[in-house]
């Protein structure tokens, strides 16, 4: 399968060019070959599924036990794609916005009422759920309850769901909503899985850390199922995994390259009907 190459930041922008999303060019570019594996499959709506420390590394690692995503990424393209942050609220935030940390400056959920505060209509603090529902379009997003309010006032459908120790039951409740908010038919749906991620802080072996990422693959299969035809999946890491002295241990030299330019997984694929 051939790997492409891209940045977190292009996602968002390519989202506004498939949907047709009035929003101010942010510093990331549409993905032309996004652009072009779209149009031949006429995608109306998009889903973006963040799986947090999704590194591309690891998902060449882990992909034999990812099985539903595995078949999804043999559906689309698969991209080498450069994160601009190592932790999660910024990474994320850039996936979100299309710009770099430093344009956002959001480093922690607390930053993005501080900087509202400091100019409510920047837009580097826009997410593209933010402008796709003021285009009259109908967004949902499914995240952790801190990060949900952050979205009360700009946009109307979102799902919180409160951190928990059980990562896997916060995980399955993430998974339920997007269940629930894909009903509603929504134009564009944000989720954010992190079982992954909280596995790789506290598991000690490869088999603890497989175990989380087939039922993060489980989940993921999921909210593939229930989504509707022609909907564009997102799926990417937010950054590489943390703890890389552990978990690159007799790694190769191109997966350590890899994680130290913190390249993440971008799994694009449509879902057709067969």
């Amino acid at each position: 399968m051939k790997i492409l190459e891209c940045s977190t930041i292009d996602i968002a922008p390519t989202i506004s060019r498939l949907l047709k999303i009035p929003m101010i060019p942010p510093a990331g570019r549409p993905i032309q070959e996004v652009e072009i594996y779209a149009k031949e499959r006429g995608c109306k709506k998009a889903v973006i599924i963040v799986v947090d420390s999704l590194g591309f590394s690891l998902y060449k690692y882990l992909s034999s036990s990812m099985k539903n995503l595995s078949e999804i990424a043999e559906k689309g393209l698969l991209f080498r794609c450069k994160s601009p942050a190592t932790i999660t609220s910024p990474a994320i935030a850039s996936i979100f916005t299309g710009y770099l940390p430093e344009e956002h400056h959001i480093y922690s959920t607390a930053d993005i009422y501080i900087e509202r505060a400091k100019d409510s209509e920047n837009p580097r603090l826009k997410s593209i759920m933010e402008w796709a529902y003021r285009a009259g379009m109908k967004v949902s997003a499914v995240i952790e309850s801190e990060g949900a309010e952050s979205f009360r006032g700009r946009i109307k459908d979102f799902y919180g769901v409160l951190d928990s120790k059980d990562i896997l039951d916060y995980d399955l409740q993430i998974t339920n909503y997007s269940v629930r908010a894909l009903k509603e038919k929504p134009d564009i749906l944000a989720v954010h899985l992190r079982a992954l991620d909280r596995f790789s802080h506290r598991a000690e072996s490869w088999e603890e850390l497989k175990k989380a990422a087939k039922i993060v693959d489980e989940n993921l299969g999921e909210i593939y199922q229930n989504a509707e035809f022609g909907t564009i999946f997102f799926i990417c890491g937010d950054h590489a995994i943390h703890g890389g002295k552990k978990w690159l241990k007799g790694a190769e030299a191109e997966d350590i390259r890899n994680h130290r330019q913190n390249l993440v997984a971008l799994i694009v694929a449509c879902k057709q009907e067969a």
